[in-house]
């Protein structure tokens, strides 16, 4: 089963699910509150696959995107699964602070502040790179919402990477993403 969990302040509206949901069937998309704090939204991820779990008839993948792409390098390992991300938030109690102050979900129009406090919850984070699961990290070497070369950098010993010509949102599900999805979830 793939499991997508998406960026700030989006949601499973976003596109890069749409792409996915296209490809597979059976991709479900996970929700998060961007206003909440992160071990809350941690637990509520875990939370939700749990409850799919039972319902998988192939292996667990899973793909995030951006702030979604950090939660998956948390969530995947917990659960042995392999995952894409792409243009992984690295560490978002630092990346995230652009967006101090008033923010809008992209595709409800809902307006929120995001603060401190909530931003600072990102720095107690584990570290679970070194997990033995497989990852296909892809970078969009023109993205300018995060740092390609910090992302290149932060992975290059744990994970395969990938780059493409994207800007922080893919434009399309390549061959090489493909190929690994593909691969995990065949895998028994």
């Amino acid at each position: 089963m793939l499991i997508y969990i998406h960026g700030f302040n989006s949601s499973p509206a976003s596109n890069t699910y749409g792409k996915l949901r296209a490809l597979f069937e059976n991709t479900m998309a996970l929700e998060y509150p961007s206003e909440g704090l992160f071990a809350d939204n941690l637990a509520l991820l875990c939370q939700q696959v749990e409850q799919l779990k039972s319902a998988a008839t192939t292996p667990l993948v899973f793909v995030g995107s951006s702030l979604g792409g950090f939660y998956t390098s948390q969530v995947a390992p917990l659960f042995s699964a392999n995952c894409m991300l792409i243009n992984p938030a690295i560490r978002p109690a630092q990346s995230l602070r652009q967006f101090l102050g008033r923010n809008t979900y992209f595709h409800s129009g809902r307006q929120w502040d995001f603060t401190e406090t909530i931003c600072n919850s990102y720095q107690n984070f584990c570290d679970k790179r070194t997990a033995p699961i497989e990852r296909l990290v892809v970078i969009g070497k023109n993205d300018t919402t995060l740092n390609p070369e910090e992302g290149r950098q932060y992975w290059q010993d744990h994970a395969v990477i990938h780059e493409t010509d994207d800007a922080h949102s893919i434009e399309a599900i390549d061959a090489v993403m493909l190929a690994s999805l593909n691969k995990w979830l065949q895998r028994a």
